[in-house]
């Protein structure tokens, strides 16, 4: 990190996927924001999952300067949600704090493993995408082992409000196809471990310009963090890790990212 500490002009962070409001934190949040705001942190994302976890959502935000929401249903409580809660989601999406829809999508892991089925998934997904559509709003995606099928199902409905793909591990040739449908590609602790090296060779290859980086805080600890929950503290550590992957400056990606932020997610930037 040595031209983050010797630039004359303090770097900007965002964490662009960062569920900053779960309970887990509590004993840290405070500490940790102190120390990432003194190394440059300036806010981010915090994805909803479902409404009985996310109806504090705008409230917590309020307290947060610098930290957006998105608000969406979560395949993992699939089996929870109801049409209410998309009544629910709806309302919330008018809200001024709220960027984007999600975090939604599809997990082909739960139904391989007999917890929630494909197309109670589906259900709730493709409601989400309507909305996204009718919004005019960026989606924030959790996708695992089922990048083919999303894709197609959003080119098929021609969705061109773009978003952004959590915890990107795919291919290099599943990574094209989302940065041609108008995607950014999250990029957090993955690439730290050490058997990592097929992720690192794909981020190595990608325009910056397709990249974001985020925590998953709570979740997705970095391979050198040695608490039980991982914290938005590790972005600009994350950005020395790909500066070096691209062979490009610190500064680069912290600019580049926060571009990339602005331009996928209008309404953060407008704030």
């Amino acid at each position: 990190m040595s031209d983050f500490m010797a630039s004359e002009i303090p770097l900007s962070w965002y964490d662009g996927h960062c569920h900053f409001d779960f309970a887990a934190l509590d004993d840290t949040r405070n500490s940790d924001w102190d120390l990432a705001q003194r190394l440059g942190l300036r806010g981010g994302i915090i994805p909803g999952v479902s409404r009985r976890l996310s109806e504090g959502l705008p409230q917590f935000i309020s307290q947060w300067p610098g930290w957006r929401a998105a608000v969406g249903l979560h395949p993992y409580w699939a089996d929870e949600h109801t049409e209410a809660d998309v009544a629910w989601l709806e309302q919330q999406l008018t809200l001024p704090s709220v960027v984007a829809v999600g975090e939604c999508g599809m997990d082909r892991t739960l139904a391989r493993e007999e917890r929630l089925a494909v197309d109670l998934q589906w259900r709730w997904f493709e409601q989400q995408i309507d909305l996204a559509e009718k919004f005019h709003l960026p989606l924030v995606l959790h996708v695992r082992a089922m990048h083919d099928e999303v894709a197609a199902e959003l080119r098929r409905r021609s969705f061109t409000h773009g978003g952004l793909v959590h915890a990107f591990s795919g291919s290099l040739q599943q990574a094209g196809r989302w940065i041609d449908q108008g995607f950014l590609l999250g990029v957090g602790g993955a690439m730290s471990h050490p058997g990592a090296t097929r992720l690192r060779g794909t981020l190595a290859q990608l325009p910056l310009t397709s990249l974001l980086l985020e925590t998953d805080a709570p979740d997705m600890r970095p391979a050198f963090l040695n608490r039980a929950v991982n914290s938005p503290v590790m972005i600009p550590l994350y950005g020395a890790i790909l500066a070096s992957l691209q062979n490009v400056s610190l500064a680069s990606v912290a600019f580049q990212t926060q571009q990339n932020l602005y331009r996928i997610f209008p309404r953060f930037a407008s704030i």
